[in-house]
């Protein structure tokens, strides 16, 4: 399940956000762990309220930019909630950015984690796609 290298330095994170930012990368290249490293960049640089507003536009820009219609508001908030706290719990240990993202990407990189939260019929709900709805299964807390 290796989609993505470990990056040893943080230009290597900041080209993949410019590449996301700039629409660059095709929707099949733009894989789980380059979603997870674009939002663990935003929270390491960014307020919190402000990396989630970044990570969401970049998203529906991107989706736009390559005509789909893809964008899952609960799958969004799932992972930038997890993401989210995973860099606030390790921003104050003074570790390097790059180390953070590494190790976000290895723990989060099964994107089927989330049903373990959600239930395959309540996450693919069109409810689920338009606005935040809480886990059936496991708590987000």
């Amino acid at each position: 399940m290796t989609d993505a290298p470990a990056y040893t330095n943080d230009a290597e994170i900041e080209d993949v956000v410019k590449r996301f930012e700039d629409c660059a990368y095709s929707p099949e290249e733009l894989v789980h762990t380059k979603h997870l490293t674009v939002a663990a960049w935003y929270f390491w640089r960014l307020e919190p309220e402000a990396a989630r507003e970044k990570m969401r536009a970049g998203l529906q820009k991107f989706i736009r930019h390559h005509g789909k219609n893809g964008f899952h508001v609960t799958i969004t908030e799932f992972w930038l909630q997890l993401v989210e706290r995973s860099v606030f719990q390790r921003k104050g240990h003074h570790r390097e950015p790059v180390s953070i993202v590494n190790e976000i990407i290895e723990r989060f990189r099964d994107k089927n984690l989330i049903y373990e939260y959600f239930s395959r019929d309540r996450i693919n709900s069109a409810g689920a796609k338009a606005a935040w709805i809480e886990p059936d299964i496991k708590s987000m807390n």
